[in-house]
């Protein structure tokens, strides 16, 4: 990969003012209230998580191209292409007007940070965590429809190694890639919702709005929202799924080690 990026260039891409802002983490990390605090600024327009990326990757075949070891490869028509099918694809979704920036909301583009980064250099990536046995018990008890999710989630040691794979990919990438980035901690932004919100809204930019500290009031407006998370997100934002994982700890034991390496990183005590 360090090869290749090294043949990477950032010419002719587009600016940041044209690129999405793309919120990335693992599931059931509260990826959902990041994306509906944001979609309720109104310089910003979220969607329904979408595969798009995950499209722009598989077509890299049509080029007889591999992802991600030869993005170095991809032409300057290339990238282009790709970048139009993705915008094309978006347009079916939503429709941004003039100053709008979209907000493109996937957890599991955490795997594709290398695509993010050739194809919208100036994007700005917003990574939530979660304390990793409180993800994996929610995890758990979700009854997720996307057989991969399903099939990752039947027991807690698959899920557990899932997690950790996860998350060594982004961490082995981000020093390369050295992508704009935001790390935020779910206890932290929930604990004290409205610095968060503020030192979110000056890393990304953007002037400050009220309508970002009710997201529950903007999700109800909205009516509908494709994802597990829709009963939590339109209530008041709060601490009280923090450590509910406490309530099981004798099932997670046999895990811990697998998810050691980050307690330390991200300073979860267990």
């Amino acid at each position: 990969m360090r090869e290749d990026r090294a043949r990477w260039s950032d010419q002719d891409s587009p600016p940041q003012a044209d690129s999405p802002i793309f919120i990335v983490g693992f599931p059931r990390s509260g990826t959902t209230l990041l994306e509906q605090t944001l979609d309720a600024h109104p310089q910003l327009v979220s969607m329904d998580e979408q595969p798009f990326l995950r499209r722009a990757a598989d077509q890299m075949q049509s080029f007889a191209l591999e992802y991600p070891a030869e993005l170095g490869k991809l032409t300057a028509d290339q990238l282009q292409r790709l970048r139009a099918e993705y915008w094309q694809y978006v347009g079916k979704k939503v429709q941004l007007r003039a100053g709008q920036r979209l907000v493109d909301k996937n957890p599991f583009n955490l795997l594709r940070l290398p695509l993010i980064r050739r194809l919208f250099p100036n994007a700005q990536t917003v990574l939530i965590i979660r304390h990793p046995c409180d993800v994996l018990f929610s995890c758990f008890a979700q009854h997720f429809r996307a057989p991969d999710l399903a099939m990752l989630c039947r027991d807690l040691p698959t899920l557990a190694n899932g997690y950790r794979l996860s998350f060594d990919y982004w961490y082995s990438q981000a020093p390369l890639l050295q992508a704009a980035t935001c790390e935020l901690q779910y206890e932290k932004f929930v604990g004290d919702f409205p610095a968060e919100v503020r030192r979110l809204t000056e890393f990304l930019g953007l002037p400050w709005d009220d309508s970002m500290l009710a997201p529950a009031d903007h999700a109800r407006r909205k009516g509908y929202i494709s994802t597990p998370s829709y009963s939590q997100v339109v209530e008041p934002v709060s601490n009280k799924p923090v450590g509910r994982w406490k309530n099981y700890e004798r099932h997670f034991q046999r895990v811990l080690p697998e998810l050691e390496s980050y307690f330390r990183r991200w300073d979860y005590s267990i």
